[in-house]
């Protein structure tokens, strides 16, 4: 009996809806990649067999895992691939693919970020802190670091000092890494999807990506609740606002690179202006990323590039 590759790779998805949930609870492999995985399961097969059967096959998968994990084990499972299904309702229901873009990109920071913040808060106690410290010190004292570094002429009280700078900001930024983290794998896996249609649909060009205006909000929130946790003495606060502005960077980031796909495009712009952005990258990468960051704000508001509705929202 014949089996398209259609109907083979709709096949393939829902075995992987359903198992790899299951086995990475068993064999204790959940992990970025499984997320990616079931991601990608989750568009390849919604476009087949409708959302509807996507997410019950998807629930299936996760109950099982759940209950082969029991109570102790589900702060090991990653729930990112439901900010897939969320992107889909939302196209279903009518919203464009920018939009549906955003609110499943915040899904996914969530899903992945709070999962993150008990640990966060047991991390940041004093005792726990210093313990921590203490065992980083040791770690870097018998891997030769030290020796290394009082050789090169820092003191191993400069270097203590730093450790017990950095390992806080670190703690306090783990959500917004595992929030990062979520994002990139929706991203990568609405860019394979993409790619794999690309015989039949056309892709919207790296120049013309856009999020809908109202993004802007979300770092005015982080903002604010950073200012104002810092004012307040609301350490939870100033936390959760740092955390929102580092998650809302990479965002603009992306949107930057894509004013400047957009400029170099333009035919009115010279070429050398090409070979100027590469020596400034070169060379002064920080300030570029900066700037870059700085021009993706001010398009969420602003729309620098102008782009008509018609093909912010996908209907060209």
């Amino acid at each position: 009996m014949y089996i398209s590759d259609k109907d083979a790779l709709q096949y393939a998805s829902r075995l992987i809806l359903i198992l790899v949930p299951f086995f990475s609870s068993l064999f204790h492999t959940w992990s970025w990649i499984v997320e990616l995985l079931l991601l990608f399961a989750v568009l390849i097969h919604s476009r087949g067999s409708g959302l509807r059967l996507t997410a019950a096959l998807l629930g299936m998968g996760y109950l099982a895992s759940m209950i082969l994990a029991g109570g102790s084990g589900i702060s090991q499972i990653g729930f990112t691939p439901w900010a897939g299904v969320l992107f889909l309702g939302l196209q279903l229901r009518g919203l464009s693919v920018a939009q549906s873009m955003f609110w499943g990109l915040m899904t996914a920071v969530l899903l992945s970020s709070l999962p993150v913040v008990p640990m966060v808060g047991e991390a940041l106690q004093p005792d726990n802190l210093q313990r921590k410290i203490t065992s980083a010190f040791q770690y870097y004292e018998q891997q030769g670091t030290l020796s290394a570094l009082e050789k090169q002429g820092m003191p191993r009280a400069e270097f203590e000092k730093y450790l017990g700078i950095a390992l806080p900001v670190y703690y306090k930024l783990m959500p917004a890494l595992a929030g990062i983290l979520g994002m990139l794998e929706l991203g990568v896996a609405f860019l394979l999807y993409r790619i794999s249609l690309r015989k039949t649909r056309k892709s919207k060009p790296v120049s013309l990506w856009r999020l809908p205006w109202y993004a802007v909000w979300v770092v005015i929130l982080g903002l604010a609740s950073y200012l104002g946790g810092g004012f307040l003495g609301i350490g939870f606060l100033e936390i959760a606002g740092l955390n929102i502005m580092v998650i809302m960077a990479p965002i603009s980031l992306i949107l930057g690179f894509s004013c400047l796909a957009y400029l170099l495009k333009h035919p009115k712009v010279p070429r050398f202006f090409f070979w100027i952005i590469v020596f400034a990258g070169v060379f002064f990468p920080y300030f570029v990323l900066v700037g870059l960051v700085m021009v993706g704000l001010f398009d969420l508001v602003l729309n620098l590039r102008k782009i008509p509705e018609n093909i912010e929202e996908g209907k060209q």
